[in-house]
């Protein structure tokens, strides 16, 4: 019974165990039919989700310097190829235009006189030989000429020389004269003095003698003195009374002796006076003759000079040709000098345009770093602009996938930001180095552990149909790329 029991348990469990032993075989099954089935799928193709969208940033640099005077757009804003971005100010450059301008009609000025100067020279050099010989001739005469005029002003500063010289010597003696008279004048005040005094004296004594004769004419009919006391006091008052008239007389003679030097003193003053007319009139003829002498050298080395001038002309009219040859340098000169500046108004106008800095292409403006007022550099950046209508896209494809891609092959191209919709496109070119070569640190496998890693090689599609007009691809957005390799 057991035994029966073992058997009945032992055959009710094996269908069990057949089950359990058959689900391994489908599942593997199942996964060979997924692997057939992707590789049927993914035959003569290959696809990555490792691309993006790529286009050109435009870089918009100033290529001038100054100070941003308005600016005319913002971030994200779209213009048009030629559109005006932003104005630096354009005073300084235009000044320097108008220098430039004004070098200009100065250069080709000089030019135009340059030309005129050749011109006058090829027809004036024959007749210029005559005329330079004349003027030799008239310059040696007046050498002469002059030469004689400094004799004679020289005898003439002589001669006035000597009427200085004696006309100084009569002042000197009209001097002498006049401190001659000076002197006579101060004796004949001292003797009027002395005769006056003699004059007071006997005054004084006449008018005692004639007191002491009429008291002795009293005392004598008085019979208080003699006859002969009275006669002796009237004899002294005679006498006294002929003093004083003496007196006087020298008193008249010393002041016309007096006078008659005042007078001869007034005439020496007024000799002196002359004298020193002369003496400055004679002064002025020298000076005016001495002039006359440096007139007449002035004169001479005119003249001299003159003459080295027409010697000159002489020697340069005889050389017509090499003057000639001059002037047609210099001509050639002004020409190439006039060119120069003209080529610098160009660049000055050109200069001038920068200041006005607009769109090189159409796009959206982006990275605008310029602020109203700032002082910019050449070469320095203000803004980007990104043509959206020019992209493509950059499919880092795995070294792996890269065997059979080759250009022209056809792509489809699955933009994330349009889920459903397919772009149309080909491969435009294959990188010829892998993305980690360009990288800020490329790998170097020949130090330390070596990892090997797949390294991906960048693919260039672009898109052979012009994109809807509801699609706008920017730069930077993920992308699925896939290429159809063919059969291969």
């Amino acid at each position: 019974m057991i035994e029966e029991q073992e058997m009945g348990e032992q055959q009710t469990q094996r269908p069990g165990i057949k089950k359990r032993k058959f689900i391994p075989f489908a599942v593997i099954f199942l996964i060979a039919i997924a692997i057939l089935l992707y590789w049927l799928s993914t035959r003569g193709r290959v696809s990555t989700d490792d691309a993006q969208v790529n286009g050109d940033v435009v870089p918009i640099s100033s290529r001038v310097s100054g100070y941003v005077k308005n600016i005319y757009v913002n971030d994200n804003d779209s213009v048009r190829q030629g559109q005006v971005l932003a104005q630096l100010d354009r005073r300084d450059l235009a000044a320097k235009l108008q220098t430039q301008q004004a070098d200009l009609a100065t250069q080709r000025a000089q030019a135009a006189a340059a030309a005129g100067q050749e011109s006058l020279i090829g027809k004036t050099a024959p007749a210029g030989a005559e005329q330079a010989g004349a003027a030799v001739s008239v310059a040696e005469s007046n050498v002469n000429a002059a030469q004689e005029g400094i004799v004679t002003a020289q005898e003439q500063a002589n001669s006035a020389q000597a009427a200085v010289e004696a006309a100084q010597a009569a002042v000197a003696g009209a001097q002498a004269d006049a401190q001659s008279a000076d002197a006579q004048v101060t004796a004949a005040q001292a003797a009027v003095r002395a005769a006056q005094a003699d004059v007071g004296a006997a005054q004084a004594q006449a008018q005692r003698t004639a007191a002491d004769a009429a008291r002795f004419r009293t005392l004598t009919q008085r019979g208080a003195a003699s006859q002969q006391q009275l006669e002796s006091a009237e004899a002294a008052n005679t006498s006294a009374q002929e003093n004083v008239t003496a007196a006087r007389e020298r008193v008249a003679g010393t002041q016309a002796v007096l006078d008659q030097s005042r007078a001869r003193q007034s005439s020496a003053t007024s000799a002196v006076g002359q004298a020193k007319a002369r003496l400055a009139s004679a002064k002025a003829m020298a000076a005016q003759a001495r002039n006359g002498v440096s007139v007449a050298r002035t004169a001479y080395a005119t003249a001299q000079a003159q003459l080295a001038q027409a010697h000159a002309s002489q020697a340069g009219a005889t050389t017509a040709p090499q003057q000639l040859s001059v002037a047609q340098a210099q001509r050639r000169a002004a020409l190439a000098k006039a060119a120069q500046s003209e080529a610098n108004l160009r660049n000055a106008e050109l200069q001038l345009s920068y200041t006005t800095i607009t769109a090189p292409v159409d796009g959206v403006v982006s990275q605008k770093s310029v602020q109203l007022g700032q002082f910019v550099q050449p070469g320095q950046q203000l803004m980007s602009l990104v043509p959206l209508r020019n992209v493509w896209v950059t499919a880092n494809f795995k070294e792996t996938q890269v065997t059979h891609v080759r250009t022209d092959q056809r792509a489809i191209v699955k933009v994330d930001t349009y889920p459903g919709r397919e772009f149309e496109g080909k491969v435009q070119s294959i990188g010829a180095a892998t993305g980690a070569k360009f990288s800020l640190l490329p790998p170097e496998n020949a130090t330390g552990n070596f990892v090997k890693v797949v390294q991906r090689i960048p693919v260039k599609i672009v898109f052979t149909k012009p994109l809807p007009k509801d699609v706008v691809l920017r730069p930077g957005q993920n992308v699925t790329a896939t290429v159809y390799i063919g059969g291969k």
